[in-house]
């Protein structure tokens, strides 16, 4: 009876090393298929992910292409109306506003017809310089 049982153990055992044996290969090929499969769909979400982005960069270099026309045209007007009292008013208005500043260092030097001044800022000497 031991004898039965045994022999009926090894040919189970057998039979599963086979079966384990031809059922492998199908899976590895089943396994490499989907990897493939999954392979592409990645890819295919790669391409369109760079198509969006290849959107997104045409979008942005329309709206740098519509400011630059809209300088131009505010350029072309201010260019068109701009005169040489205009500049002197706002050149005495930025003169005002930097003399009401606390921390200004800078000499106005008139020139010009008009006495718009040249504008030069001054270094203040530190105190670990030498005198000369």
């Amino acid at each position: 009876m031991q004898g039965k049982t045994f022999g009926s153990v090894v040919l189970v055992l057998v039979l599963l090393v086979v079966a384990a044996a031809w059922a492998l290969p199908a899976y590895f090929r089943y396994q490499a298929r989907q990897d493939a499969l999954n392979q592409v769909q990645i890819n295919e979400t790669k391409i369109q992910q760079t198509s969006q982005l290849v959107q997104v960069e045409k979008q942005k270099a329309e709206i740098r292409i519509v400011d630059a026309q809209g300088i131009a045209q505010a350029q072309s007007i201010i260019n068109a109306t701009l005169t040489d009292r205009y500049l002197q008013h706002e050149a005495i208005q930025a003169q005002m506003q930097m003399a009401g500043s606390p921390n200004h260092t800078t000499i106005y030097i008139p020139s010009g017809q008009n006495g718009i001044p040249l504008v030069k800022t001054v270094d203040e000497p530190s105190s670990n310089a030498k005198p000369e």
